[in-house]
């Protein structure tokens, strides 16, 4: 609850009309979307650095997520402390989020133009970095706090397929000719390779780790 009281107040400062309309637009249209408001890709004409910002806070978040420590190797090398395992946790959230975002992003990009549907006008890597703003980050930082498993299913679970709705929601208005049916289709097919290939990652992740020595000898998930 300190953490979701936390998160809300700084929501509410950082989404200020100072900081949405002329700093960091990316809050402001992250915010519509979980309204549930209508976007149009004229909305989403902020820089890529924004995007890349939003998608790198929320694989940090997973990077402190315990569950993710606890499935990495031990690190053991011989100049072990507790900043060498913070970066490796770190490095790996990133790795993971943003594979998972750049094949989901791709697997949409197909999708949508499926039967004429969308031209290709449009920065669609926006709309979804916007779209996976609000609810995303909640999710990802209130697990990095690991809360007991019960909230799983009760607080995590509702609002990850509520940030799947709020996706579907702001590509269905961003692009009329695709149906809001359509769209949830598209993002449960892109999770699949993106979810994989996230796997892949992170199996690299621990070879490497073995590999260069950081890792402990038998040590793994």
């Amino acid at each position: 609850m300190k953490f979701l009281i936390a998160w809300i107040a700084v929501m509410t400062v950082l989404t200020r009309p100072s900081w949405t309309t002329g700093k960091i637009r990316v809050l402001g249209v992250g915010q519509r979307m979980a309204l549930l408001r209508e976007v149009r890709f004229p909305d989403l004409l902020f820089p890529r650095w924004q995007s890349v910002l939003v998608i790198s806070l929320i694989g940090m978040l997973i990077g402190l997520n315990p569950i993710l420590r606890a499935a990495l190797p031990d690190v053991s090398a011989p100049w072990r402390n507790v900043v060498v395992e913070l970066v490796v946790e770190l490095v790996a959230g990133l790795l993971l989020i943003w594979v998972a975002f750049l094949v989901m992003v791709a697997m949409l990009r197909w999708w949508l133009k499926r039967g004429g549907r969308w031209d290709g006008q449009g920065d669609l890597f926006n709309l979804v970095a916007a779209s996976w703003l609000v609810a995303d980050t909640l999710v990802a930082g209130y697990a990095s706090l690991a809360a007991p498993p019960f909230l799983i299913w009760h607080l995590f679970l509702p609002l990850w397929l509520y940030s799947l709705w709020v996706g579907a929601k702001a590509m269905a208005s961003a692009i009329p000719q695709a149906s809001l049916g359509y769209c949830i289709a598209g993002i449960a097919i892109g999770l699949v390779p993106a979810i994989a290939a996230a796997g892949l990652v992170f199996a690299l992740v621990g070879m490497v780790m073995a590999m260069t020595g950081l890792a402990s000898v038998g040590a793994g998930a």
